[in-house]
């Protein structure tokens, strides 16, 4: 899986996921409300689903690398999908 790629943030589809250390992104429809990393992503997914349920839809990009480039790819795709870093955005029982 690609963090092109766009999926619906349900159970059949996050069991796709690899359970590997990566990035990933929730939508609602098509905007971006939260990007994070995460040491495993299918059990953050599990998680994420959970913590915003006006998610509708994720993307996940599975990373080898260590901890350092990972926060490092999470900066990227938060400054490019200009996400807005609040606990209590939409969804969220925060």
């Amino acid at each position: 899986m690609a963090l092109y790629q766009f999926h619906p943030l349900c159970d059949a589809e996050i069991a796709k996921v690899p359970q590997e250390p990566g990035v990933y992104v929730l939508f609602q429809i098509q905007i971006p409300i939260h990007g994070d990393s995460a040491k495993n992503l299918r059990r953050e997914l599990i998680r994420a689903k959970r913590r915003f349920p006006g998610a509708s839809h994720f993307s996940v990009e599975a990373m080898n690398g260590d901890a350092r480039s990972i926060r490092q790819r999470v900066r990227e795709i938060r400054e490019r999908l200009k996400l807005v870093r609040k606990g209590t955005f939409v969804g969220s029982r925060g």
